[in-house]
């Protein structure tokens, strides 16, 4: 059995983002609603959704900055935006990276749901939002394929600010 501690350092190393608050990182990988074991101690940890939630919604917007700085469509974002954040593409990507051993599941629940993996990988990078901001958030959304798509990319020449200063306002450090 894996401990926690373990699943904690694993979804770090495979993200290449370390997380200062590794209950958070914890709270990303909990799909159980139970109370964990963490450093010999059970600790009272809410389930990923809510934080999978607030990760959905930071990298719509982050990607979304870089759409409107692309210059493209708004019918091209749609695209852009299913394509990437579809339930279907994060479970995948989260499989790809092996974040499915990551995951804390309810006793006698033998495997990771599409949805769950989908809900976990929101949630790990709401986590990450929370704790570096839009810089780290970008930084794991090319760790995970998730930066990559046509529409996405510049058909403009002018050079924009840094994305994380002009989405700075979401930081909740």
């Amino acid at each position: 059995m894996t401990t926690n501690e373990a699943k904690v350092e694993r979804c770090e190393a495979i993200i290449k983002y370390e997380l200062p608050n590794k209950l958070k990182c914890l709270e990303a990988l909990q799909a159980s609603g139970h109370t964990l074991r963490w450093d010999r101690q059970l600790v009272p940890i809410r389930r990923n959704d809510s934080l999978a939630v607030f990760g959905d919604a930071a990298t719509k917007a982050y990607l979304c900055r870089r759409w409107y700085d692309s210059g493209r469509s708004k019918g091209q974002w749609t695209q852009a935006e299913q394509a990437l954040l579809s339930n279907t593409n994060l479970s995948a990507v989260g499989y790809e990276h092996g974040l499915h051993d990551c995951v804390i599941l309810n006793q006698g629940t033998l495997s990771v749901s599409n949805k769950t993996m989908a809900t976990t990988v929101e949630a790990i990078l709401g986590a990450v939002f929370m704790d570096g901001g839009a810089d780290a958030l970008g930084t794991v959304l090319v760790t995970l394929g998730l930066d990559r798509h046509p529409f996405l990319e510049s058909v403009t020449s002018y050079s924009c600010l840094p994305l994380s200063a002009e989405f700075s306002y979401f930081s909740l450090r």
